[in-house]
């Protein structure tokens, strides 16, 4: 399997708790970094693997974890940095958007709508909703967006992120800060 923390480069040591922290069942893990900052991560079993792929999106600190399987052609920087999950806030959005949806329309026009957070789902906090999106990094992020509510009114909605890649000019993809 191929491990990458978007914008930060954790331990091996550090990787290897996470690992069997997410899955308890997983053990004799192997660990090997690479100085790009992706880490391989051999199981072993494919169960261990597969349990960890499918229990995510995970993320270290607000930055997204990305988890593939290895494969025979793999080439990071082509398959994984183009398209990241993000944690957006869309801060004093009006009450009539918080149904699960409107905020799926609404993260839709930013990319794909993974989930929401706790908070968001109970509405516990309504100062902002907060959706996990996948979007691609491959060009600006936008700051707001404009929505229209079930009343037909036509309003501007802000948009934070938890975290922001930069983005290289040249390459249009993530640069390490």
């Amino acid at each position: 399997m191929v491990m990458y923390v978007v914008g930060d480069s954790p331990t091996i040591a550090y990787v290897k708790r996470f690992m069997e922290g997410v899955c308890n069942s997983v053990t004799q893990l192997h660990v090997f970094f690479h100085d790009d900052g992706y880490f391989i991560i051999k199981f072993k079993n494919i169960e261990d693997m597969n349990q960890i792929i499918s229990g995510g999106p995970y993320s270290l600190y607000g930055k997204p974890i990305i988890i593939k399987p290895w494969t025979v052609d793999f080439n990071f920087y082509e398959e994984v940095l183009k398209v990241i999950p993000l944690w957006v806030k869309f801060p004093n959005l009006p009450l009539n958007c918080w149904r699960s949806e409107a905020l799926s329309r609404i993260s839709s026009l930013l990319g794909v709508p993974l989930f929401e957070d706790e908070c968001t789902t109970r509405q516990d906090r309504v100062s902002f909703a907060r959706v996990l999106i996948e979007m691609d990094i491959t060009t600006p992020l936008p700051d707001h967006v404009w929505i229209e509510d079930s009343s037909g009114r036509i309003f501007k909605q802000d948009v934070r992120y938890d975290w922001k890649p930069a983005n290289c000019e040249v390459y249009m993809l993530y640069c390490r800060t």
